[in-house]
Formats: C-alpha cells, sequence, structure tokens
C-alpha cells in the first residue's frame, strides 16, 4: 500500500490502513468519514482527521482537476 500511495502522488490520501481517496472525489467529511461524490463512504481513521483536512485544504488552495 505504501508503493501504491507514492506512486499516486499528493491528489490521494491514506485516511486509513486499507484506503487511499482520490481527492478530487471528495464531496464532504466529518470526523468519522468521507463522503465521495457517488455517495459512498470511506473510514477515516480518528488519528488521521486532522492531517486529512490540512491535507485536503492545501490539495484544494493549489487548485482542483477540472476534469475529475
Amino acid at each position: 500500500m505504501n508503493e501504491l500511495e507514492a506512486q499516486l502522488g499528493e491528489g490521494f490520501y491514506r485516511c486509513h490502513r486499507g484506503y487511499l481517496v482520490n481527492m478530487a472525489y471528495v464531496a464532504e467529511y466529518d470526523s468519522e468519514n468521507i463522503t465521495l461524490n457517488n455517495g459512498e463512504y470511506i473510514y477515516l481513521a480518528k488519528e488521521k482527521y486532522g492531517e486529512f483536512v490540512k491535507a485536503y485544504m492545501r490539495y484544494l488552495r493549489n487548485g482542483v482537476n477540472e476534469d475529475a
């Protein structure tokens, strides 16, 4: 999983040991879940919440891929 995470780059975030989320498809989030544009929920590990918020804000600030 670490290798895949490195290959995918900054547009993806590892929110749990078994999940990588494409930031382009995040619709909303809370302290327990990330909701994707298609309505699916992805578990967000509690200890990753603060780091995820920072990474997502950085992703939004650096521009969003319009084609996603």
